[in-house]
C-alpha cells in the first residue's frame, strides 16, 4: 500500500491570506452545516469529568453571530474515558466509555437532555478507541495490556443500541458482546514475551464499508488489519500500516479526511490529507481476500499548526476539525479567561469523484461565555460530535 501522490490543481485549496479572509465570528451559509456539533470537553470538576459543549450551527442565517454553549455536565464520568455518536432508528446519543478507575459507560441523549448509565465494560480503558457504525458501539483497548487491570482483557468488546438505549434505566437488561482482538494485539505470548510483553498502541483507524481498519503504531510495521463487522473475522488487508494519525473521517464516497503522521515530540500540525480508500476483494483458488487501496489526493494547509485536531463528519460531503484558544487556560480562578473561542475549520468537498475533487476550506471562530474549569491541557475538547 505505497501511499499514492497526485497533484491536484496549483497548490493547496486556500493560500494562509484566504484563510485570513475567511476567518469570522459569524457563519456565512448554514448550507454547510447538516446538524449541531458538540464538543465533549475534559473539566476539573469532580463529579462531573466531562461537559457537552453545543455549536447550533445549521439554525444560523445571515449575519446572525454564534454562540457556543454548554449543555450539560456529564455526571458519574471520570478522566480517561473516550466519546462518540451513536445512531439507530430509536434515537441519538452521546455515548461515552471508558476511564482509569472502574471503566465506565454513560449514555447522553442531547434532544432530553437526560443521561443513562449504560453496562460498565470488565475492566477499566484508558482512552478507548470507539467506532460507531450500524447502531453498534465497539470498544477496542488502545493500549493493550497483558496484566489487570488497566487496558486487560477483553481487549474488543461492542454493544448494541437497535433496541433502543441499553439501560437498565430504560427497562432493559443490556450486556456487552465481545469480540476476537486484532490479530496483533499481544493474544498468545510465550512465557518470555509475557515477562517482556510488547508495547502496542492503536493510533490510526477508519470505517470502510463494512470494515473496520486499525494500524498500531508507525514503529511497528505489522501492516493494516480488517474487522469485517458482519462476518466479525479480522484479515490483514494490506502490508503497511495506515498512513495517517488518528481517525480518518468521511467526507462522501471514498474520501476521507485525516492528519499526517505527528512526532510525539511535536504532536501539531498545520495539514489535513484527503484520502481515497477503497477495498476490493480478490478471488483466488485457494481463498478470497481482501486488499486496500488507499491515495492521497489532496492537502489542506492551514496558517496555523493545531494540537492533535478532532475531526468530525458534517454530512453533505463535509468535515471539520475542532481546536480551542486559549490552548493553555490559566487555573488561577481570578484570572481565567472568561471566553473561550472555538475555532472550527470546515472542509467541504464539491465532488467526490478521485479525479475531480474540488476543496473547499472555511474557518469560523465561535465564542463560549462563561468561565470553564478546563483542564490544564492544549486541547481539554476530547470528542467533536455531530448528530
Amino acid at each position: 500500500m505505497a501511499t499514492k501522490k497526485r497533484k491536484h490543481g496549483d497548490g493547496p485549496a486556500d493560500s494562509p491570506a484566504e484563510f485570513a479572509e475567511s476567518r469570522s465570528d459569524t457563519l456565512g451559509s448554514s448550507s454547510e452545516f447538516d446538524r449541531p456539533i458538540y464538543l465533549v470537553a475534559e473539566q476539573e470538576d469532580e463529579k462531573s469529568a466531562y461537559s457537552v459543549i453545543k455549536i447550533d450551527a445549521a439554525a444560523a442565517g445571515g449575519d446572525e453571530p454564534l454562540r457556543a454553549r454548554t449543555v450539560a455536565g456529564l455526571h458519574n464520568t471520570e478522566h480517561g474515558m473516550s466519546f462518540v455518536a451513536a445512531h439507530s432508528k430509536h434515537g441519538s446519543w452521546i455515548v461515552g466509555i471508558g476511564g482509569r478507575q472502574y471503566g465506565c459507560c454513560i449514555i447522553f441523549d442531547p434532544s432530553t437532555l437526560e443521561t443513562f448509565r449504560g453496562p460498565g465494560i470488565v475492566c477499566p480503558k484508558d482512552e478507548p478507541v470507539l467506532i460507531s457504525h450500524g447502531g453498534e458501539v465497539y470498544v477496542i483497548a488502545r493500549r493493550p495490556k497483558v496484566v489487570p487491570k488497566l487496558d486487560f482483557e477483553p481487549w474488543f468488546q461492542s454493544l448494541s443500541f437497535n433496541n433502543g438505549v441499553p439501560s437498565i434505566e430504560c427497562g432493559g437488561f443490556p450486556s456487552w458482546d465481545f469480540l476476537a482482538p486484532p490479530p496483533f494485539f499481544p493474544c498468545a505470548l510465550d512465557p518470555y514475551e509475557f515477562a517482556n510483553p510488547p508495547k502496542i498502541t492503536v493510533t490510526s483507524y477508519v470505517v470502510v464499508g463494512s470494515h473496520i481498519l486499525l494500524s498500531p503504531q508507525p514503529e511497528l510495521k505489522v501492516g493494516t488489519y480488517g474487522f469485517h463487522m458482519v462476518e466479525e473475522s479480522w484479515e490483514k488487508v494490506c502490508d503497511e500500516n495506515l498512513p495517517f494519525a488518528g481517525q480518518a473521517v468521511p467526507l462522501g464516497g471514498s474520501l476521507f479526511a485525516a492528519c499526517p503522521v505527528y512526532n510525539n515530540d511535536n504532536p501539531l500540525t498545520a495539514t489535513v490529507f484527503v484520502f481515497h480508500m477503497s477495498l476490493t476483494t480478490q478471488e483466488t483458488a485457494a481463498v478470497n481476500t481482501t486488499r486496500l487501496s488507499i491515495q492521497e489526493i489532496h492537502t489542506v494547509v492551514s496558517e496555523e499548526t493545531i494540537p492533535r485536531p478532532l475531526f468530525c463528519p458534517l454530512g453533505k460531503g463535509s468535515s471539520c476539525s475542532i481546536r480551542l484558544w486559549p490552548l493553555n487556560p490559566i487555573h488561577d480562578e481570578a484570572n481565567r479567561p472568561k471566553r473561550v473561542q472555538i475555532i472550527l475549520t470546515t472542509i467541504q468537498t464539491e465532488n467526490t469523484e478521485a479525479s475531480a475533487i474540488q476543496v473547499k476550506v472555511h474557518i469560523h471562530t465561535y465564542k463560549c461565555k462563561g468561565q470553564f474549569g478546563f483542564l490544564g491541557s492544549t486541547m481539554p475538547v476530547v470528542a467533536a460530535l455531530s448528530m
